[in-house]
This record gives C-alpha cells, structure tokens and sequence, in this order.
C-alpha cells in the first residue's frame, strides 16, 4: 500500500492529515504557559511577604505570615497541577485520536502512542523513579483534586483477604504521589511536590510547566517521524 505523502501535512480539512493537524494545534497551544506566569507572579508576592515578615525580628508575626502564606502556596501549587493536567488531558486524547486515525484509514500502528499510559511515559523515567515525570504529575493532581475525600484507609495498604473495592483507585494514586514526597494529613505536601521537581524558589514554577511542554512536543515529535518513516517504507 502505497502512501499518499499528504498524510504529513497537518491540515484541518482538505488535502492533508486532520488528526495529526489537531495533534499539532494541541500540542502547540502554550496558553497554559501564559497562566502559569501568572501563577509564578502570585508566588513571588507569598514569598516576598515571608521575606519582609522576616525582617520585622518578631517571631510571632513572622510564624503567622508563614503559616497564612504557605497556606495559600499550597492552593496555588494545587492549581498550577491541575492546569498541568489540563495540557497533558487535550495532548493525550489528539494523540489517541491520532493514533486511531492512522490504524483504522492506513494501518498505521504507531504503540507509543497507543494508550494513555504509553503516551505519558513518553521522555522515560525521571529521577529513577518508576513513573514518568507526566505520570507523576498526572497523579499529584488527582491526589489535590481528592485528598479530602479519601478515607484514611487509602493511606494504608490492602490487608490480606481484603477487597479494596472503592478504595483501589486512591491507593493507587497514593503510592505513586508518595514517591514525591507526599505523606498522610501534612499541611506542605504540595510545596514538597514542587521540591522534588526542584522548583526553588516556588516562584519558578514556569520550569516545570516547560517540562510538560517538552513532553508535548515529544509526542508530536513521535507522530511525525513514524509517518515519515511509514511513507518511506511504503515507496
């Protein structure tokens, strides 16, 4: 089967490859980037209030902007997961939809992009951790969205004969953020997320956001040389 050399412009209608257009606007689209300037400007004035906090030699009232403040860092960095998750969810299903596209209209079979799983593991392990650094990130914004409605069950592991049933999806999710640092009722488990992505100060969190870009790209990346690849083979 010989392929048609217009399956590698990416063209939302007519004479190109639709999905791989969308692959390409999603992946492309860096407005998420531009939220998280604003968040990195929200962190900066935390932590320039902690700074001045500390310069008035009360200890009381530093303690007390400390505490108000990390509070407040805590729903930030919370956010800044979620908005994450927000580019990794629309990359990962232009991908999926990509990867459909060109099995069913061309057998194409490109297996890295293949599922969610293989998808987010794109860019290999980090920090020698068994999970990518999308999949980390992926988790520690389910952990925020539903830490508060986890039993404390979730926070210890299935006893022997027991059904976890219900609690097996937040187990999950608790082992894997537990490799960043994250542990059962602490106040800082987010600010320790951002420690273990090596955002110091906090205020730098634009860096970890230019990581899940470079993920993104990868994907892309990906969908582009296998199609070329796949034409090539096919002449």
């Amino acid at each position: 089967m010989v392929l048609d050399e217009d399956i590698l412009k990416p063209r939302p209608f007519g004479g190109g490859n639709p999905a791989l257009w969308q692959l390409k606007y999603d992946v492309e689209d860096k407005r998420f980037l531009r939220i998280f300037g604003d968040l990195a400007r929200l962190i900066s004035r935390s932590e320039k209030a902690c700074e001045k906090a500390a310069e008035q030699n009360n200890r009381d009232y530093q303690r007390f902007v400390a505490q108000a403040e990390g509070d407040y860092l805590e729903e930030l960095i919370g956010a800044s997961f979620i908005i994450l998750q927000t580019k990794i969810r629309r990359v990962t299903s232009s991908a999926l939809a990509f990867h459909k596209a060109m099995l069913d209209e061309h057998q194409i079979d490109i297996q890295e992009l293949s599922c969610r799983d293989r998808i987010h593991e794109l860019g290999g392990r980090y920090k020698r951790k068994r999970a990518s650094l999308t999949q980390l990130i992926w988790d520690i914004g389910n952990y925020y969205k539903h830490r508060d409605e986890w039993p404390a069950e979730v926070w210890r592991e299935k006893r022997a004969g027991e059904k976890d049933g219900p609690l097996r999806q937040g187990r999950q999710t608790r082992r894997s953020v537990q490799r960043v640092g994250i542990i059962y009722a602490s106040t800082g488990n987010m600010l320790k997320a951002y420690t273990f992505f090596d955002i110091d100060p906090y205020s730098e969190c634009e860096q970890l956001a230019d990581k899940v870009q470079e993920w993104a790209n990868e994907a892309y990346k990906k969908a582009e040389t296998r199609l070329k690849a796949e034409v090539a083979a096919r002449r």
